[in-house]
């Protein structure tokens, strides 16, 4: 061993020693007594016990921010605060070693998201308890052979043992951030508030299964289906009592529509010069349901003459047919209805006159038929622009309704240049004679009831919840054995060794639960699902963003062709961060990850920021002198990479939420969190096979949790041949 490797070894034996020694005197120094360290582990403690444990873990939280820099974890990351936390709650119960051993375990604190963002923390429920049928009632370990006197700075190992080996390496908190559960809980349950809307239902009578058919709203950015603003729209109902107010149906035939409320109901245009109550044929058997629409029933002043239904007769081929042509004219100027100058002030009345119905080669009947008696335009491509006048009545109270459709006729017609022809000879004249049959013959108005007297109630908004619990299981021990007869003059280097391995056993955890997502989500979903319920699978932020999962082998030697070696890491580079853009942003589509991040933060959303784990091979390739490469304005990047040799070849994306509360609580939009439980760093005198030995020993307590399924995962193939690839020569001899 090296000089240089011994004093290196020393330093941090000495780092450690002093490290046990500032924690030893501060806890000397709490004088904290056995009720107040019992509120961490005991139910149904005294207020004054409560309040002095919380002034006891107020001062040795101040204590241990002052050694965090010793230990090299930085005071300002929000890392350091959950550190901390983990070593006070360990610190304390080091205080009355017996008593947390022997403490019963509850069920999980639960962290809760409003619609907000808004995160808190509440402690033990009762859902372990029901879950079990009992009290919850668990002792971690026997202790007939403890000896207290064997742990007299279990205290110390306890808290820096848990300060520290509650960090990951930087890959596994980038994607799996620490959270510390108080010890004395079975594990951690996250409750999501979720905002609902759906329809107004009726029970089956059978008894069968309602289904309520709720829809989350925050899917309504991405899918305008799902909030409906049309479900007081005036919808005329074809029945056979009400048939002679439509359109001849040799005409338009009667159609079926769905309308918002779900309901299907027939329909036709209707008749010009019909006197209609508007109000009493849109009455559909859901509306007649809640009772016959009557005098409390009125219209909406805006009303709009939506289309104009125009048949055209002729003799074509020797025999006679009919064109009939559907011309949308909501949007077009003077087709409102206005309030009368004259007579009811509730009289609406109608004067549109227009010259901007148009025809061309691409007309079709209104069935969607080509066009017969009208059928030159197409052929002579031709474009046609119709006259019209329609005047109307509509008194809004009552509901009173006539349309007539006064003029239609051939206002221009312009060949396939846009030259004007005369309309009175040739072409247009031919035209002009085709259209001398033409009449308006029905319409569509755009309407809606003011639904004063609240007839409809529209849709239903609720506000539910979804929880999803997580036990924290007690992982495998790890110890470090010594003769029964040592001194603690090695302490300092066993502890050192448990943290480490701890380390190392969290940050490869990191790895296994990611990959393991990837599996997951590869299994059961497929980008070619459109519903807007997605599979249940992962964490509770399925209900917040879409399950979303995309894969793709990138093979290297196609992708790169570089003409000159010098160019070749440019061109890898290039290669992978397009790669990279793509999947981020086709993620952030499919995902809808926008439409949840705006509604957890209240409106507009900061960008998100799009986590990038690889291995350090590949990590090069994405940075370009020194500088980050960005994947747009849309995003901020973070890339990690990990020695594990099962990133290899790997590129792994995702999102994640960094304000600086990653680690304050499970955040819905960061991809996962790591859920750390303190536990006690005990020195035991243990018989095995007729021998003793004195045992340092801590089994620890975390599980990896992901929130957010989403995933892309890049299989880079054939990198290395790419940087071995003869290049191609671009001088002639």
């Amino acid at each position: 061993m090296s000089l240089s490797t011994k004093l290196r070894q020393k330093k941090n034996q000495s780092i450690m020693a002093q490290s046990l020694s500032a924690v030893t005197a501060a806890l000397e120094s709490l004088n904290v007594s056995k009720q107040a360290v019992g509120a961490l582990f005991t139910p149904n403690v005294s207020t004054e016990a409560y309040k002095e444990f919380e002034t006891v873990s107020e001062n040795l939280s101040m204590s241990l921010e002052s050694m965090a820099q010793v230990l090299g974890i930085s005071v300002e990351s929000s890392a350091s605060a959950e550190s901390r936390m983990a070593g006070v709650m360990a610190g304390l119960a080091a205080q009355d070693v017996r008593g947390f051993l022997s403490a019963p375990l509850t069920s999980g604190a639960t962290s809760s998201f409003d619609k907000m963002g808004n995160k808190s923390t509440v402690m033990a429920n009762n859902v372990i308890s029901s879950m079990t049928g009992g009290d919850a009632m668990f002792e971690r370990i026997a202790t007939e052979a403890y000896d207290e006197r064997e742990n007299k700075n279990a205290a110390a190992y306890s808290v820096i043992y848990n300060m520290q080996a509650s960090r990951q390496d930087e890959f596994g908190e980038t994607f799996y951030p620490t959270i510390v559960v108080s010890p004395d809980n079975v594990g951690i349950s996250i409750t999501v508030r979720l905002m609902m809307v759906y329809e107004a239902i009726t029970r089956n009578i059978s008894g069968a299964i309602t289904d309520y058919n709720k829809k989350n709203i925050i899917r309504a950015v991405a899918d305008y289906t799902i909030l409906k603003n049309d479900q007081t729209k005036v919808v005329p109902v074809a029945r056979t009592q009400a048939l002679a107010q439509f359109i001849d149906p040799a005409l338009v035939a009667v159609t079926n529509v769905v309308l918002d409320s779900g309901e299907t109901v027939p329909t036709a245009p209707l008749k010009v010069g019909a006197a209609i109550d508007i109000i009493g044929i849109s009455g559909t058997d859901a509306l007649l349901a809640a009772g016959t629409l009557d005098m409390t029933d009125s219209l909406d002043p805006s009303i709009v003459l939506q289309n104009i239904y125009v048949s055209v007769t002729g003799t074509v081929g020797g025999t006679t047919h009919t064109d009939v042509i559907s011309f949308n004219t909501g949007n077009l100027q003077l087709s409102t209805f206005n309030q009368s100058v004259q007579n009811n002030y509730r009289d609406m009345v109608l004067n549109f006159s227009t010259t901007s119905l148009m025809m061309n080669n691409t007309s079709l009947q209104n069935s969607g038929a080509a066009l017969s008696v009208l059928a030159p335009i197409v052929t002579d491509n031709v474009i046609v622009r119709l006259s019209a006048n329609v005047t109307g009545m509509v008194n809004i109270e009552r509901g009173d309704t006539t349309v007539y459709g006064n003029q239609i006729g051939v206002h221009s017609v312009q060949d396939n240049s846009g030259n004007q022809l005369d309309l009175t000879t040739g072409v247009g004249a031919a035209i002009v004679a085709a259209f001398s049959t033409a009449k308006i013959v029905g319409y569509d108005l755009l309407a809606y009831r003011t639904n004063v007297n609240r007839r409809q109630r529209g849709q239903l908004i609720d506000t539910t919840f979804q929880t999803q619990i997580y036990n924290v299981p007690l992982r495998s021990p790890i110890t470090a054995i010594r003769p029964v007869t040592t001194d603690g003059q090695n302490d300092a280097a066993d502890l050192s060794a448990l943290i480490t391995a701890t380390h190392i056993r969290t940050s490869n955890q990191a790895v296994t639960s990611l990959l393991q997502a990837a599996t997951i989500l590869a299994e059961y979903v497929d980008s070619r699902d459109t519903t807007s319920e997605g599979p249940d699978v992962l964490g509770v932020s399925r209900y917040l963003v879409r399950p979303t999962y995309s894969f793709e082998a990138v093979d290297m030697l196609t992708t790169v062709d570089s003409l000159s070696s010098s160019h070749r890491a440019e061109d890898i580079q290039s290669a992978l961060v397009n790669k990279i853009r793509d999947h981020a942003y086709r993620l952030y589509r499919d995902s809808e990850f926008k439409a949840a991040a705006d509604a957890m933060s209240g409106g507009v959303s900061l960008p998100p920021t799009v986590i990038i784990g690889t291995d350090p091979v590949i990590a090069r390739y994405l940075t370009v002198t020194g500088d980050l490469r960005t994947l747009g304005n849309e995003f901020n990047v973070r890339i990690v990479s990990t020695l594990d040799k099962r990133m290899a070849g790997k590129i792994i994306l995702t999102f994640g939420a960094f304000n600086g509360e990653q680690n304050a609580g499970p955040n819905p939009l960061h991809f996962g969190f790591m859920a750390w439980k303190p536990e006690l760093t005990l020195t035991l005198p243990i018989s095995r096979n007729n021998q003793i030995s004195k045992e340092l020993t801590c089994q620890p307590s975390f599980l990896h949790v992901t929130n957010m399924p989403i995933l892309s995962v890049l299989l880079v193939e054939n990198l290395a041949d790419v940087l071995n690839k003869v290049s191609i020569n671009t001088h002639v001899a």
